[in-house]
C-alpha cells in the first residue's frame, strides 16, 4: 500500500476530509457573497431580549446571584 500515490490522495467525494477540515468552495462562496445577516430580524431579537431582561431584572436582583457569579470568576 502506498500513502504516497496521488490515486490515494483526496477526491471530491471525500466525507471524511469534508467533515474534519471544511471544504474550500463552501467557504471561498461564503466570502464572496454578500453578508446574509437579516439585521432587522436581529434588531427584533434584541428588543425582545431587552424587555425580557427589563422584566425581570426585580427578580434577579431579588435572587442576588452575584456570589455565584464570582465562585466562577474567581481565579484559584
Amino acid at each position: 500500500m502506498d500513502i504516497f500515490n496521488r490515486s490515494n490522495r483526496k477526491t471530491d467525494n471525500d466525507l471524511f476530509s469534508d467533515l474534519m477540515f471544511g471544504t474550500r468552495k463552501a467557504e471561498a462562496d461564503n466570502q464572496e457573497g454578500e453578508s446574509s445577516i437579516d439585521y432587522m430580524k436581529l434588531m427584533e431579537n434584541v428588543e425582545t431580549l431587552m424587555g425580557l431582561y427589563g422584566q425581570y431584572k426585580p427578580v434577579i436582583e431579588k435572587l442576588n446571584f452575584s456570589p455565584m457569579i464570582e465562585k466562577f470568576l474567581k481565579k484559584e
